[in-house]
C-alpha cells in the first residue's frame, strides 16, 4: 500500500500515518484509537501528524478513502476480472474473496469500512457517508456483472441485479463481523458458498463450467 499511496503523490510521512491509522482502526475501532497511538505506530511526532491532519476524524477520512481505493484496485487486478464470461467472473469473485481473507486457516482482519460504519454512523455523518460510498462502489461492480450475466443467460427466476449485489455486500460484511466474533473464518467461508449456491439457483442450468 505504501508504494500506491506515494505514487498518488502522498509524502512518505503522511503515508505512514495513514497506514498506521488503517491498521489501528481496523483492529481496535475508531473510538479506541488515539492520535498518540497512530503517531506511535507510524514512528512520527504529533507535530508531524498535525502538519497533515486537523484531527482524528480527518485521518479517519483518509484511512477510509485509502482502504477503499486499495481494495478496489486489488479486485480490479484480480485474475477473475480477466474472465470473459460475466457469470464466471461472479463465481471467480467468490473464490477470490475466500482466498483474500485467508481461507479457513486464518482469521480475517475484517473490513475497515465495515468496522467504521458500525461504530461511527450515528456520530460522524461525513465518515458514515464515505462508508456508504465504499459499499456502493462494490455494489456497482457486482451489479454490472450480474446484469451482463442476466442478459447472456436465461435465469430460472427474475431478479434485480442491484438488489442481489447489495445482498452480496451484506453477506460479506455481516460474515466478517461474525467471523471475528467467533474467532474463525468458518462462517465467512460457509456464507460465501451459500451465495454461490444462490447464484446457481438464479442461473441454473446455465452456469459455466467454472461454477461449483
Amino acid at each position: 500500500m505504501t508504494t500506491r499511496l506515494q505514487n498518488n503523490g502522498q509524502s512518505e510521512t503522511k503515508t505512514k500515518l495513514v497506514e498506521a491509522g488503517i491498521r489501528l482502526m481496523r483492529a481496535k475501532g475508531y473510538n479506541a484509537t488515539t492520535v498518540d497511538d497512530i503517531c506511535g505506530a507510524a514512528g512520527m511526532t504529533k507535530g508531524a501528524f498535525f502538519h497533515y491532519f486537523k484531527s482524528k476524524e480527518d485521518i479517519a477520512r483518509s484511512a477510509i478513502e485509502s482502504f477503499r481505493d486499495g481494495k478496489s484496485e486489488e479486485f480490479q487486478n484480480a485474475p477473475f476480472r480477466k474472465l470473459e464470461d460475466p457469470l464466471a467472473r461472479l463465481h471467480g469473485r467468490v473464490d477470490f474473496v475466500k482466498a483474500s481473507v485467508g481461507g479457513p486457516e486464518r482469521l480475517t482482519k475484517g473490513c475497515l469500512v465495515g468496522v467504521m460504519a458500525q461504530e461511527v454512523s450515528l456520530t460522524h455523518p461525513e465518515l458514515r457517508g464515505l462508508c456508504q460510498q465504499a459499499f456502493a462502489r462494490i455494489s456497482e461492480e457486482v451489479t454490472r456483472d450480474l446484469a451482463l450475466a442476466k442478459d447472456a443467460y436465461a435465469p430460472q427466476t427474475d431478479f434485480d441485479p442491484a438488489s442481489v449485489a447489495r445482498f452480496y455486500v451484506s453477506i460479506f460484511q455481516g460474515s466478517s463481523m461474525m467471523a471475528k466474533a467467533s474467532d474463525t473464518n468458518t462462517v465467512l467461508m460457509d456464507n460465501m458458498e451459500h451465495f454461490r449456491r444462490y447464484l446457481n439457483f438464479l442461473f441454473a442450468p446455465a452456469n459455466p463450467a467454472s461454477a461449483k
